[in-house]
């Protein structure tokens, strides 16, 4: 079948400082094959089915190259707190009380977020011993392209249920891998320790050691808050780019997640080793975490993808906002008003996230050629329009309540506003239900109080 998109604008990404007025992008089956002026594509190609955006921008998707879909129904469940703290008295006791299908829920109403913020890609880092059959279960149904990155917790973490003996941890991973692994050109795994002072050297290097045997990412959190630093120093004696780089562990298939707290020596060790970064800047500033040297990595040649990691931690998972706040953060921190630009950002989201994943040739971009992963977005609100430069628009002015169509391989599977491959409205009462349940068992469990309740009446 031919799809025919109409649009004001159309921004291709690559090449890149280029926009299409009165563009189309055409698709067949599940391939795009014409980029162009929308009059060329009329007189080339004919469809009954086309969509047309007047006051809309066409680009391609957005990849989301680090989330934890399960905090999405966790918002606020820990505020104003530093990393470990927030870890240790709000996310990991609520984790620890999910039950395995309650990962269904929250996965699915967390990908629901994706979707309505033009979300096609998507790096979903789960932990703990269970509910990933539950997670790749919603992670397929929502058509989404996903990296399911299998977490493991083996040193350095108060609750007994979420520490792993690490061979049957790997060997999990390695199950998930024979029954996942590149399932239907849309769903791959990953091996994610979760941390270089949550794991053994021993762990972080059968890590690699499975991630070279499958050519699996290898996703990590890693340089994130000045504490785990100071904790894998106690630990490790090194920090975490010294000691991966010493292990031999960073490389062309491995994910510095945050990368935050680093030296400009372990920038260059990052480069040297052509290991990517995955930016998460609302994160980084919700925990106060710290300002990773974005425009550092861009100098030295570090690809940098972008993500708004899980919804406890940012509380929400707007890709459009992560862009924004990947260009202001860095100006306000270097006091410099082109340090980091529109466009850096718009490739964050789209083609430096797919070639943080090896798909740089498949999407990312608005080619012939390339899978149709596309997302059209409305720019005729009081908040966008009149437009003047639609990057900017996108970028400083809009948000994830604008986007209005979702493509993934040539199907939709959001039109209107309205995702057609969940029940939303049934999803939202189950995820209500199940957090008040989850909240309930970790109160009786643990008995906690959550910082929340300190002042609700």
């Amino acid at each position: 079948m031919v799809l025919i998109i109409e649009a004001k604008y159309v921004v291709p990404v690559k090449p890149r400082h280029r926009v299409i007025r009165d563009g189309a992008v055409v698709v067949d089956g599940n391939r795009i094959v014409f980029v162009g002026k929308s009059d060329e594509a009329k007189k080339k190609y004919h469809s009954d089915t086309v969509i047309r955006g007047d006051r809309h921008v066409v680009l391609p998707g957005f990849v989301n190259a680090h989330n934890h879909l399960f905090q999405s129904i966790l918002k606020n469940i820990g505020i104003d707190m530093e990393l470990v703290t927030w870890l240790r008295t709000s996310i990991h006791p609520t984790l620890a009380c999910f039950h395995p299908e309650d990962f269904y829920v929250s996965a699915k109403w967390g990908l629901i977020e994706n979707i309505k913020s033009g979300v096609t890609t998507i790096i979903e880092n789960h932990y703990g011993p269970i509910g990933y059959e539950w997670v790749a279960k919603a992670l397929i149904e929502s058509k989404l392209r996903a990296v399911l990155a299998r977490g493991i917790y083996e040193l350095n973490v108060l609750l007994d249920i979420l520490r792993e003996e690490p061979d049957k941890a790997l060997a999990h991973v390695e199950d998930l891998v024979k029954k996942y692994h590149g399932y239907e050109n849309r769903l791959w795994i990953a091996v994610a320790p979760m941390h270089p002072y949550n794991a053994s050297r021993e762990l972080l290097l059968k890590a690699k050691e499975l991630s070279d045997k499958y050519g699996l990412i290898y996703h990590t959190h890693t340089a994130e808050s000045k504490r785990d630093q100071e904790l894998v120093v106690k630990l490790h004696g090194k920090t975490d780019v010294e000691l991966l780089y010493e292990l031999g562990i960073l490389g062309p298939r491995y994910h510095a997640v945050h990368a935050v707290n680093v030296s400009p020596r372990e920038v260059k060790m990052i480069a040297e080793k052509s290991a990517h970064v995955i930016h998460n800047p609302e994160s980084n500033m919700y925990l106060g975490s710290g300002i990773a040297p974005v425009p550092d990595y861009l100098a030295n040649n570090v690809n940098v993808a972008l993500g708004t990691d899980g919804a406890g931690s940012n509380n929400n998972n707007d890709m459009i906002e992560a862009m924004r706040f990947a260009v202001l953060l860095h100006r306000a921190a270097r006091s410099h008003p082109s340090i980091v630009t529109a466009w850096d950002a718009l490739e964050m989201a789209t083609v430096n996230g797919a070639k943080a994943i090896g798909l740089e040739n498949e999407i990312g971009s608005l080619e012939p050629g390339k899978k149709a992963d596309i997302v059209v977005i409305r720019l005729d609100r009081p908040h966008t329009y009149p437009v003047t430069d639609p990057v900017g628009a996108l970028v400083y002015c809009a948000n994830a309540g604008d986007v209005d169509t979702v493509i993934v391989d040539g199907e939709v599977v959001m039109e209107n506003r309205r995702v057609l491959v969940f029940d939303e409205e049934k999803i939202m009462e189950e995820a209500f239900r199940i957090q008040q349940e989850i909240l309930d068992r970790a109160r009786s469990r643990f008995d906690i109080k959550f910082p929340f309740e300190e002042y609700l009446v």
